[in-house]
């Protein structure tokens, strides 16, 4: 059976993807460093059936101790780790630089950066180990040079994190260990809704062309579950998929209207 960690997975897409491979029927660790948040998820993933095969840890992924903590605990319960995704992520208010308090631009840098980076440490140090296993990281925007107005260190943060991926993508070809990357597309998550809806632009593009997180997970999930290439991006925005999102975006827009 195959094993799945996802840090920063109590809400939002790594939410979606503990259930979507749940249904998969995968063993899961949900992990996050919100206490209340952690539990929530526990109760309605314990609810739905899913007890046996669920873990839940409180991770700061910060922290490259607690990180370590998520590995062992993790391997403890389900032995071999097969996949690891380093999904966590902060973002900040979406205004100038010089506007944002200096916690919310270190908060945001911590998390998407130094999380990504002691996520992949510690999952590549102990894949070797354990003789291989496959890590993702998260694109998002900022990976092509695109800059949002009002989300400076959101884009860098993010762009940062392509370099990772795409170096560790590098360093790990003659390891046992495959590395691979996630553009998940534009889904309606609490993140999004306060980044690119706090404009009326994006706003209208989420209501567009923003996808259901869990529809939009499951595909995810599926497809991470196909992969088996080291350096594949699971990319959710080439021109098929953006394809299908307009052809179906009035049929989704008339679909919310009425619920």
């Amino acid at each position: 059976m195959i094993t799945v960690v996802i840090t920063g997975s109590s809400k939002g897409i790594g939410f979606g993807l503990a259930k979507a491979f749940l249904a998969a029927g995968c063993n899961v660790t949900v992990s996050c460093h919100d206490a209340e948040g952690l539990r929530a998820a526990e109760t309605e993933l314990t609810a739905a059936g899913f007890g046996e095969r669920c873990l839940f840890v409180l991770c700061d992924v910060v922290l490259v101790d607690d990180v370590e903590s998520l590995w062992r605990k993790s391997a403890a319960k389900f032995d071999r780790i097969d996949i690891w995704i380093n999904n966590a992520a902060s973002a900040h208010r979406m205004v100038p630089l010089w506007k944002l308090d200096h916690d919310e631009i270190a908060g945001t840098v911590d998390v998407n950066v130094t999380g990504t980076l002691n996520g992949s440490y510690v999952a590549m140090r102990n894949m070797i180990v354990q003789g291989g296993g496959h890590i993702y990281n998260m694109d998002g925007m900022g990976l092509d040079g695109s800059i949002l107005e009002g989300m400076g260190i959101f884009g860098a943060a993010n762009a940062a994190v392509s370099c990772v991926s795409r170096s560790l993508i590098e360093d790990a070809r003659n390891t046992t260990v495959k590395v691979s990357t996630i553009v998940p597309g534009l889904i309606r998550t609490a993140l999004q809704a306060d980044t690119i809806g706090a404009t009326t632009q994006g706003r209208v593009l989420l209501a567009m062309f923003g996808e259901d997180v869990l529809s939009a997970t499951a595909d995810m999930a599926a497809r991470i579950l196909r992969n088996r290439t080291h350096g594949s991006c699971i990319n959710r925005m080439t021109p098929p998929d953006m394809i299908g999102k307009v052809v179906g975006a009035p049929l989704r827009m008339l679909l919310r209207r009425k619920g």
